[in-house]
């Protein structure tokens, strides 16, 4: 009698134990890598992102978030989705490129507006036809955050016009369209990881770098003492990229706590993005740097050299122009 008690005890310990540690012995895991550093506002975010999911799946679903190229750079990470090694990506939106140029649309010079990103129609919009073009290689695009309306970072060179940076090498992240756009310029182009350019730029091997003012003052520091920035020239995209296999076979709600973990971030994100580069512009300026801004003349010419390039690619690509010409049209005035 006394042994069937306490085997009966033992077992409702062990189904008590068991259901306890059920949801953890059964989570699954996102596997989320960038090549920013760990103090980059975008490592916030993902953060930020990893602790939603977590907190509305009952920590079912796990979101491993590996910054400063722990894992993976952006472009080999956009690789291995659909492997299983990798499951969510934020890259730069050049990456897109490599799948289907046609998505280069979007960083053509003075291709979108911070207006136009911070209208719901037309960011939803700019989601869903970016998104098709990915879509049949099982991949697809949650949505869009600002990276920064980009900027030049020179080491020893104090940009004023068009002409003061003829000639030089500057670091691009990639993608057919901003080599191009460089090549455009006079200067000579060269892709690499965000994780490279600061020791790139002190050894010489590059005379400047195309990035964002998160990129000048949590990567370069002062060693580029100098910023060069031409207003709406290049407002340039992290897009929010996931194994779409892998997100469909997911339960419908966790795959609802990924989507809407996205969707409230973006909806404030780029707002609050334009408030951090005034931010990190002002950091870096106290601590001596140089930051000019061109005058509303000499952004005229540099709107006027992006003009033969931009017909090019338009030319070449006539659908995703004229989408991205009718989406701006339909969404005028909208929400």
């Amino acid at each position: 009698m006394m042994k069937r008690f306490v085997l009966r005890a033992a077992t409702a310990t062990i189904a008590t134990v068991l259901a306890l540690a059920g949801p953890a012995l059964q989570a699954t895991e996102m596997v989320l890598p960038s090549e920013v550093a760990a103090t980059h506002w975008k490592t916030n975010y993902m953060n930020e992102f990893a602790e939603t999911v977590k907190k509305r799946t009952d920590g079912a679903l796990v979101v491993k978030v590996f910054p400063a190229s722990q894992l993976y750079n952006d472009q080999d990470a956009m690789a291995a989705l659909g492997t299983g090694a990798v499951h969510m990506v934020w890259p730069v939106s050049v990456r897109l490129e490599t799948i289907d140029p046609r998505t280069g649309i979007i960083n053509l010079p003075f291709a979108i507006t911070d207006e136009q990103m911070m209208n719901r129609c037309f960011a939803d919009g700019l989601t869903k036809f970016m998104s098709a073009y990915v879509e049949p290689r099982k991949l697809q695009v949650l949505g869009f955050l600002r990276t920064s309306d980009l900027m030049f970072l020179f080491r020893d060179r104090d940009v004023q016009k068009l002409e003061d940076i003829k000639g030089t090498k500057v670091r691009v992240t990639g993608g057919k369209v901003f080599l191009d756009t460089m090549r455009s310029l006079n200067t000579s182009p060269v892709s690499m990881a965000a994780s490279e350019m600061s020791t790139a730029l002190a050894q010489g091997a590059i005379d400047g770098i195309f990035t964002s003012p998160a990129g000048w003052a949590e990567m370069v520091g002062m060693t580029a003492k100098y910023a060069w920035y031409v207003p709406g020239m290049s407002v340039a995209t992290y897009a929010v990229v996931v194994d779409k296999v892998w997100l469909d076979a997911l339960p419908a709600a966790h795959r609802k706590a990924v989507t809407d973990s996205i969707d409230d971030i973006s909806r404030r994100q780029w707002a609050e993005a334009i408030e951090i580069d005034k931010k990190l512009i002002k950091k870096m300026t106290d601590q001596g740097a140089v930051f000019r801004t061109a005058s509303a003349v000499e952004a005229k010419r540099w709107r006027e050299r992006a003009v033969p390039g931009n017909k090019t690619f338009t030319d070449k690509y006539p659908d995703a122009a004229q989408k991205l010409a009718t989406l701006d049209r339909s969404c005028s005035g909208g929400k």
